[in-house]
């Protein structure tokens, strides 16, 4: 399985937003952790808008085994963590602003809640 990871709010706690782009917050709780027991079972990617030369010298700092400048279609290698803002496929993502999609209407619902379907 390949699983992608978003960065700011579910590595980087993220509690002042974008700010002034810079990597300020210590991890999530239990996000190395995670991390790392998925690195022990499938390919890991994390995705994020920020600059990923950042966001990979903070991963690094934090002793991760880290790749940036992939251009293929798919990751698939186990080990290395990539570092990408691009959205590869993956068996799941792991976002903490992600609505799951089953229907239009479950999605409209959750996206506007105030429209009645």
């Amino acid at each position: 399985m390949t699983l992608a990871v978003d960065f700011d709010g579910v590595i980087h706690a993220y509690s002042r937003g974008w700010a002034d782009g810079t990597i300020y917050d210590p991890p999530v709780p239990g996000a190395l952790e995670g991390l790392r027991a998925l690195l022990d079972q499938d390919a890991v990617f994390v995705f994020t808008a920020r600059d990923i030369g950042q966001v990979a010298a903070w991963l690094l700092d934090r002793g991760f085994h880290v790749r940036v400048g992939y251009d293929g279609e798919f990751w698939n290698e186990r080990g290395p963590l990539l570092v990408t803002n691009r959205k590869l496929p993956a068996t799941a993502y792991l976002d903490d602003r992600a609505v799951r999609f089953t229907d239009w209407d479950q999605a409209l619902a959750a996206l506007l809640p105030e429209r009645s379907i």
